[in-house]
């Protein structure tokens, strides 16, 4: 269509702009001696310059409504037109209504030869009262709710690695870079010698918001394992939308969305979100919805159902899309939270079951003295039957039994602190909750020869869930028994230094093992990540996890001379 239409007639209008023009206009001629008129031809004033020029605009019969045209041009240039108007900013402003008359000129003349500028776009009376003067707050708030979903959504996918929330922050960019493109498009003269690589960038910035819009639905409807069959169609038009990229960069205008509907580029996914609905995908459905309802609103501005013109159509539907894909989203991130406390939870009670199993091996090693001890008791009275037994002699060794049995006791009382989980948060010193640990891992070490040295420097008190801190602090030193043990470290010690800097708690656990290797320090905190032959890899995620989340603290790592640093401030 455009073809047919002169080159001063607004490209942009053309392809949104509600369609009053050809219910308006019943033919458009120029002239370049303002004297003989011809039909307007775009091919013929693409490249072509000119000094003067006059545009003739035939009316047709406007027997009711009022309309307003607005025109792009080089307004200093102007020398004549029949038609008042109004000056806003550089667009002339002029009423057409049953009283305009039936032709209406524009004559221009340029200081020097250039390509001719001129472009018209026609609006209702309600767009001039209500939106025209007021389209900056509109394009202002559009603008703003897309790059808020832009923003977020790059930040969450920073946050959860989840591709998904990549492909929905990359499509909010480019719609919206899309968007501002049109605009900056709109007020400029048309043609110009610069526009055509103006539109070129457009085109680009608009096919690459439905490439991200294909491959977010790829993503989120999870298509390459579920629905093989539709995961090609999506792949198809994938394709075709970056060999459209290549031949913007070539031709300068796009090639497909020259031929194919924009309305098309949100029926494949709603095609694809159908198809998933089918296959019981509960999720699907709101997204679903969502292409469709942009597929139908686009479809409706590109068929001029629209009472606006589709500058403003589409930045009200744009920013609509990103209110009910934010909210989707919203759903699916609370899921990702439940589904990640849910794996936190888990992880929590492997490491504990873990640490448990070895734990009773510390238990076996507490209570092998005491029943040792017993034996000896049992052994004494057994000799001593064959005499007579004074009483002193009976009340003695039943003291040393009870000594050895309350002992035993007091062992299964600390494990069993030490596990029980804790639902209020209480107050406690964290020099005593290091004790604590100390305590239950110190049998374990003295079997191998390890020295453990605390030194408390000044204390605090903090208040949270005191086992979890317990929790950090023993897998922090049974992963420094480990490495003593699996690296045969002589004269093998950790050390634990508790100390108060800038009002906070700081803990460092350090071992003389000879430290972690460069390529594995910043991979110790990943989950499932390990050194050892059997490590499960969630000690020490599930350290820092603790920390990060449940204590708003930091747990870190650094080398030192003689080994490994671990540092917790809370």
């Amino acid at each position: 269509m455009i073809k047919y239409i002169f080159s001063f007639l607004l490209f942009f209008s053309t392809l949104y702009g509600k369609n009053y023009y050809s219910k308006i206009v019943e033919n458009a001629y120029i002239s370049e001696d303002f004297k003989i008129y011809k039909d307007l031809q775009y091919s013929e004033y693409q490249n072509k310059k000119i000094n003067k020029f006059s545009i003739r605009l035939d009316l047709k019969n406007i027997k009711k409504n009022t309309y307003y045209m607005t025109v792009i041009s080089d307004i200093d240039s102007l020398v004549y037109t029949n038609l008042p108007y109004i000056r806003q900013n550089n667009i002339l402003i002029l009423k057409i209504n049953k009283n305009t008359p039936e032709k209406i000129f524009f004559n221009y003349s340029y200081k020097q030869a250039k390509i001719a500028e001129f472009r018209i776009n026609l609006i209702n009376e309600f767009e001039y009262k209500y939106l025209l003067h007021y389209e900056g707050i509109l394009y202002g708030l559009a603008y703003g709710i897309i790059f808020s979903a832009f923003l977020y959504y790059l930040i969450i996918y920073i946050s959860s690695k989840r591709k998904c929330f990549l492909y929905y922050s990359l499509m909010q960019f480019f719609v919206l870079l899309s968007l501002v493109g049109f605009v900056y498009c709109s007020f400029k003269s048309y043609p110009n010698e610069d526009f055509i690589y103006t539109q070129a960038f457009v085109d680009i910035f608009e096919t690459l918001g439905f490439l991200f819009t294909l491959l977010f639905a790829k993503e989120i409807l999870n298509t390459r394992k579920i629905m093989p069959k539709t995961n090609i169609v999506l792949n198809f038009f994938i394709l075709l939308n970056v060999l459209d990229i290549l031949a913007i960069s070539y031709y300068k205008y796009s090639i497909l969305y020259e031929y194919m509907p924009f309305s098309f580029g949100f029926l494949v996914p709603s095609f694809a979100g159908f198809i998933a609905i089918l296959n019981k995908n509960k999720y699907a459905i709101i997204y679903t919805l969502g292409w469709a309802l942009m597929f139908i609103l686009i479809l409706l501005i590109e068929n001029y159902y629209f009472p606006i013109s589709g500058i403003y159509a589409i930045h009200l539907v744009a920013p609509l899309e990103s209110l009910v894909f934010s909210f989707a989203l919203a759903l699916m991130l609370r899921e990702i939270v439940n589904e990640q406390n849910e794996k936190e939870k888990l992880l929590i009670h492997k490491s504990k079951l873990a640490s448990m199993g070895e734990m009773i091996n510390n238990i076996a090693h507490q209570w092998r003295q005491p029943l040792t001890h017993l034996s000896f008791i049992n052994m004494n009275l057994q000799l001593a039957s064959s005499q007579e037994l004074s009483k002193e002699f009976v009340n003695e060794k039943i003291e040393e039994s009870n000594e050895q049995i309350d002992f035993m006791s007091k062992t299964i009382d600390s494990f069993r602190d030490f596990y029980k989980p804790t639902k209020e948060k209480e107050i406690f010193w964290v020099a005593e909750a290091v004790k604590k640990s100390i305590e239950i891992i110190k049998p374990l070490l003295e079997i191998y020869s390890i020295q453990i040295k605390l030194e408390v420097i000044k204390d605090k008190q903090i208040k949270s869930y005191e086992n979890e801190y317990c929790q950090v602090i023993l897998n922090l030193l049974t992963n420094a028994k480990d490495e003593l043990i699996n690296k045969k470290v002589n004269n093998a010690s950790i050390s634990i230094k508790v100390d108060v800097k800038n009002n906070k708690s700081e803990v460092k656990v350090c071992d003389n093992a000879g430290g972690i290797s460069l390529k594995n320090i910043n991979k110790i905190f990943e989950p499932y990540f390990s050194t050892k032959e059997n490590g499960s890899g969630i000690g020490l995620y599930m350290s820092k996890t603790i920390i990060d989340s449940h204590f708003k603290g930091e747990l870190l790592v650094s080398n030192k001379k003689e080994g490994a640093c671990f540092k917790i401030l809370v």
